[in-house]
């Protein structure tokens, strides 16, 4: 009896979760000219299924992720999935004021098992488009004061 293959078509069809996108700060602002932090949390993603009448088990392992600034800025796509401060290792600029949506798209690779043989490579990738998160660009302005006195 021969064993099915494992497709990257099921490997999108098993509902992998877009990644949460984490900006500080994270209030939904962020200043002109000063640098905003991006990172995303998550890992591997196991999911069982049934292809053709056998039980498979799918790995899905995160390899890459793209940011959508939202001001025609992309950022990736990069294997670092980001750190929080004071370590951060992605960041972003804005230079205009504005609101503006940041959105992730995530590759994913996937393995997959069935009757617990070996895990075998699936051929291809997916991908995921987290929902957009919203940050409000703001401009600040100089004042100049005078001590009384």
């Amino acid at each position: 009896m021969a064993l099915p293959a494992v497709t990257v078509a099921d490997l999108r069809r098993v509902g992998l979760p877009a990644s949460p996108v984490h900006l500080q700060p994270g209030d939904g602002q962020a200043l002109l000219n000063v640098p905003l932090v991006l990172r995303t949390t998550g890992g591997t993603v196991v999911r069982d299924t049934t292809v053709l009448g056998f039980p498979v088990r799918i790995r899905a392992t995160p390899s890459s992720w793209t940011w959508d600034l939202g001001d025609g800025t992309r950022l990736g796509p990069t294997s670092d999935p980001g750190r929080p401060y004071p370590q951060q290792t992605l960041t972003h600029t804005y230079t205009t004021p504005g609101d503006r949506a940041v959105t992730l798209t995530t590759t994913w690779t996937g393995e997959y098992t069935i009757a617990g043989l070996p895990y075998r490579p699936i051929e291809g990738t997916a991908t995921t488009v987290s929902p957009g998160v919203g940050v409000h660009v703001l401009a600040g302005r100089n004042v100049l004061t005078v001590p009384d006195g």
